[in-house]
């Protein structure tokens, strides 16, 4: 019989603060991550409307300087500094800005890192929150075998108990100062509270180096309480802390019999104070005398089933001394799986939304190394045995695929439909930012690049993580698409004015290369010698002094 010290985790950060928050208002894990994302989404909308608006306007005015620069490109395929020049040339004269969109975009990536960054914490967090809760769950089997005084041993409302040793080890020195002897006398520190000291381990004859031992436990309890300490200037200096079953466990553990022949069960043993654990069962729902006459059934089948078998060795009936810490030890896992089932965090498919969608990976790590590198725990170290307690009742969950992969090919899914929309929003950009147009084909690059690297993530991150990421992408497209209509709106009202501001008196004001190009086909024109012309002799014969032949 044991306890698990398992650290409380702590929260980390303010943000992560405000996600607890937004869980708990929510009742739902899933809203409170759609809750986050909205707000990260709202407070980063300025930067964002500025970023996107900016790189759409810049995309209308590529587009509209399309012809310009595809003469430019096939003026200077063969030399791409010149294009380049040229080509900046034409952006200042057509008020085309590269760096509009830079300082909100670095600002937006900057918002989107910390978010991140708080959000694995918090997935971290809430996993160890869980195992916090589990081991609450599997001591609280321990301290109910307390009788809770409320003086001596108190309870914190969570099952947890305090035990004032100190209190109880001045009132026992009162009482019983021999210290020697490894049975000593055990002395009433109240009614129901016994306790007794002793010598644990004596390292020399020097008194003042034995390690000695305090126990306490209750009249009507199960639980043993142990502290250990040594003696400096006659005061006790305390160190290890340990629980354990006392000897008589047994008979304090409620159980249901006919007595007398009565119609109804009834209690048997006394009752604890603390009416935590009365009536206690294990995971078959059977208190514990139930229990222990099964277990002893199970033995005498076997042993019938066998009594033939030479080689079969026969298994002895277990006492109820013994019966009882396997008993206890059933119960306490249970109340842990229980407590896990109860507040596990899933979503749809998903068992474990704090570990990737991956049949590859499962809700509950194996082994405890695998638990403290998988959630960064630094807490108190827990034995691979006592994990494994704590666990004892959740096979399904140790077992089970976590997932199937669905939001890691969401996550690469929407990433590639986000590209697309890009792409097709920057064609102009893309094709005639080269000379030979190789932003064109970074860009097909870059469309099936980003998917793999946010699957690649997806697989390494949480579900929680997935579910932010694919939410976070179709809250950017559909502000893509609203931002993009909104300045395509406003650029066709600026190009109507404009077109309005070119009309001057009646007539429509004529660019000056069109005007130089009318120029030069009348040049050719008046060059050219007209067919009616008498002195060229191309004249119509049947014209002969301005009379018809």
């Amino acid at each position: 019989m044991n306890i698990i010290d398992f650290s409380m985790p702590t929260v980390g950060s303010f943000l992560v603060e405000i996600i607890i928050w937004l869980v708990k208002i929510s009742s739902s894990i899933a809203l409170g991550i759609v809750l986050f994302t909205v707000i990260l989404k709202l407070i980063t909308l300025p930067f964002d409307y500025f970023s996107r608006a900016s790189m759409r306007k810049n995309s209308l005015k590529m587009e509209e300087m399309r012809p310009e620069l595809e003469k430019l490109q096939k003026q200077y395929a063969d030399n791409k500094d010149l294009y380049n020049q040229k080509m900046m040339a034409l952006y200042k004269k057509n008020g085309y800005s590269m760096f509009g969109a830079c300082l909100p975009t670095i600002l937006t990536l900057v918002i989107f890192i910390v978010a991140i960054n708080a959000f694995t914490d918090y997935s971290q967090y809430q996993n160890k929150m869980d195992f916090y809760h589990m081991s609450q769950s599997y001591n609280n089997v321990v301290y109910a075998g307390f009788d809770i005084d409320g003086n001596y041993i108190i309870s914190n409302g969570n099952g947890e108990i305090t035990v004032k040793d100190n209190e109880i080890y001045q009132k026992l020195n009162a009482l019983d100062d021999n210290v020697n002897e490894e049975n000593a006398q055990i002395e009433n520190i109240t009614a129901s509270i016994f306790a007794k000291k002793y010598v644990s381990i004596t390292h020399n004859e020097d008194a003042t180096k034995n390690v000695y031992k305090l126990e306490i436990y209750t009249k009507n309890g199960y639980s043993v309480y142990r502290r250990s300490y040594t003696l400096k200037d006659g005061n006790p200096v305390w160190s290890v802390k340990e629980y354990a079953l006392s000897e008589n466990a047994q008979q304090n553990i409620l159980y249901k019999e006919e007595i007398n022949g009565s119609s109804e069960p009834i209690l048997v043993a006394p009752a604890l104070a603390s009416e935590v654990n009365n009536q206690l069962k294990n995971s078959a729902g059977d208190d514990f005398k139930t229990a222990f006459n099964k277990e002893n059934a199970r033995i005498n089948q076997l042993n019938e089933q066998n009594k033939d078998n030479t080689e079969w060795t026969k298994i002895e009936n277990v006492t109820e001394e013994e019966y009882v810490k396997t008993f206890l030890q059933d119960i306490q896992s249970y109340k842990a799986a229980l407590k896990y089932r109860e507040e596990q965090s899933s979503f749809l498919w998903i068992k474990n939304i704090w570990v990737t969608d991956s049949p590859m990976k499962h809700p509950v790590e194996s082994n405890w190394s695998a638990f403290k590198s998988t959630h960064k725990y630094t807490g108190n170290n827990i034995t691979d045995d006592g994990y494994k307690a704590l666990i004892a009742h959740l096979d399904e969950e140790v077992t089970a695929p976590n997932g199937y992969f669905i939001l890691v090919a969401l996550t690469a899914g929407i990433s590639l439909l986000s590209q697309i929309v890009m792409g097709k929003s920057q064609k102009a950009q893309n094709e005639l930012q080269t000379v030979d147009g190789q932003g064109a084909q970074t860009q097909k690059m870059m469309k099936w690049m980003m998917p793999i690297m946010m699957g690649v993530f997806a697989f390494m991150y949480t579900s929680a993580f997935s579910i932010y990421i694919i939410l976070s992408s179709c809250i950017s497209m559909a502000t893509t698409f609203g931002i993009n209509f909104i300045v395509d709106a406003k650029f066709k009202k600026e190009q109507a004015k404009n077109q309005k501001d070119q009309t001057v008196r009646g007539r429509i004001y004529v660019k000056k290369e069109e005007v130089k190009e009318d120029k030069k086909e009348i040049k050719k024109a008046k060059n050219t010698t007209p067919d009616a012309d008498f002195l060229s002799g191309k004249a119509d014969k049947k014209h002969i002094r301005g009379r018809i032949k």
